[in-house]
């Protein structure tokens, strides 16, 4: 193990070896959620496409060697030994004649955001709705975006165009040439475990240069009322450049815990603009008339604004413990899921009280177009179709104040999410992104599963990259 890691520095700059105790180091490695920092022996950041190679394919010959690749730790990937961060790949180009941007793996979301302004005002990217997630990552997993529901998923064909891989054996390559393009097919919502993703390619399309983004909160008390404004606005807005979110007020939202009755936030989006999202007819406008509503943040902004509205949910990183799962719901949403959801979340923390610090419960409610706009479920390997809803809930707290059996705690109510909240309308489908060792990924997968499987056993027939979708058993 020793004699690897010395020779994988001699293909470095002495500033792209990290140890621990340096600044760099500790941010470089810093996991999302503290539980999962492996506490590396070292951090590696090449620079260069061929010190990149030869670094990876090191790592994979050495079965002794835990690695884990990174770029944000939006995912807490994190390994014993070594830890590639891809910060040392930031890279970007658009070229108007193609409407194509190529993205470095080592960018954020907001960082691609600012080189689109800069570089292609008035074209915009499908890309995350946070702006702290890895460029890369998001996409690796499908991905949702404040466009999708206009041109779908981050992963589908007709916005991830290809990616460029360092293979095992530390060959480069452009996946679209790889195997007829199965090794694409494979990336595009399958996890990034086939190889390390150097750049995306992705189209560019024309976009208004400002929204309307809204952040506004309601109190506890109106959850009835926010209810039935969720399932008439639902089945009403089918706009596409319009989309809403519900969540519970807290940390995430950038204000105190609010233990197990917290007040609510809504979270708006509207490419037309603000007269048309304060509109009853077309837009947001009734919920804008509730009693108790406090506008947060909300007016016109470029793009990258929309972004910004999540940017307290970073405060977790590092300080945390928490885990999280994505259950997706039945197109037809009642009346009473918000409710539901918040009954969820009042009896998880009377369960324990501390969670209140960390935990969220997100309602995407999508558009048909969101899961749709691939044309098939075996257009992509995550085989996402019809109208679903997204159910993020996320349970955690500072990590100093984490009592011994939290991990058990948080994976039991986890588990009953989807069912205590869904209603009967749960689909047993869950995001590719927020798996665990009880997720079946028969159901997530579905008919895709064993092609994506035998495409693993080609790519990485050791299992070596082993910390996204656990597609096979971790050695």
């Amino acid at each position: 193990m020793s004699s690897s890691i010395e020779r994988l520095k001699e293909h470095l700059n002495s500033s792209e070896v990290h140890l621990p105790g340096t600044a760099e180091y500790a941010t470089q490695s810093l996991p999302w959620s503290q539980h999962a920092d492996a506490k590396p022996k070292l951090v590696i950041t090449p620079s260069t496409l061929p010190s990149l190679q030869e670094c990876v394919k090191l790592l994979y010959a050495d079965q002794s060697l835990d690695f884990a690749v990174r770029n944000t730790g939006t995912g807490s990937a994190s390994a014993r030994d070594v830890i590639l961060s891809m910060h040392g790949f930031k890279s970007f180009s658009f070229d108007e004649a193609s409407e194509t941007a190529t993205v470095g793996a080592g960018l954020d979301w907001s960082e691609v955001e600012v080189k689109m302004a800069a570089d292609a005002p008035g074209w915009a990217l499908v890309g995350a709705r946070c702006g702290w997630v890895g460029a890369a990552g998001g996409a690796l997993v499908g991905g949702y975006s404040w466009l999708s529901h206009e041109f779908g998923l981050i992963s589908d064909p007709q916005n991830l165009l290809d990616a460029q891989v360092v293979l095992n054996d530390g060959r480069v390559v452009w996946a679209s040439e790889e195997d007829g393009g199965s090794l694409l097919w494979a990336l595009r919502g399958g996890g990034g475990n086939f190889g390390v993703v150097v750049a995306l390619k992705m189209r560019a399309r024309r976009y208004h240069e400002a929204i309307f983004a809204g952040l506004v909160f309601l109190p506890f008390e109106r959850l009835g009322q926010v209810g039935e404004w969720v399932e008439r606005s639902v089945e009403r807005l089918q706009d596409p450049k319009t989309a809403f979110c519900v969540t519970n007020q807290g940390p995430g939202t950038g204000v105190p815990p609010q233990g197990a009755k917290p007040g609510i936030a809504v979270v708006l989006f509207d490419a037309h603009g603000e007269e048309h999202a304060k509109s009853k007819d077309k837009g947001f406008g009734e919920i804008f008339e509730m009693e108790g509503l406090v506008e947060i943040a909300c007016g016109m902004v470029p793009l990258s604004g929309m972004t910004k509205l999540a940017e307290s949910y970073k405060s977790y990183q590092g300080v945390n413990q928490f885990w999280g799962s994505a259950p997706l719901m039945e197109e037809k949403v009642d009346a009473g899921v918000i409710k539901r959801a918040w009954e969820w979340y009042a009896k998880t923390i009377e369960e324990c009280p501390v969670l209140d610090q960390g935990s969220t419960v997100l309602f995407e409610f999508c558009q048909a177009g969101f899961f749709n706009s691939s044309g098939s479920p075996k257009a992509s390997a995550w085989p996402h179709s019809g109208r679903k809803h997204v159910m993020q809930v996320v349970l955690g707290c500072n990590a100093a104040s984490v009592p011994p059996n939290l991990e058990e705690l948080v994976q039991k109510r986890l588990k009953v999410a989807g069912t205590e909240i869904g209603g009967g309308k749960e689909t047993g489908e869950y995001h590719a992104g927020f798996l665990h060792s009880w997720s079946d990924l028969d159901t997530v997968f579905g008919g895709n599963l064993e092609r994506l499987r035998t495409l693993k056993g080609k790519y990485d027939p050791k299992n070596r990259f082993n910390k996204s979708v656990p597609l096979v058993a971790r050695g």
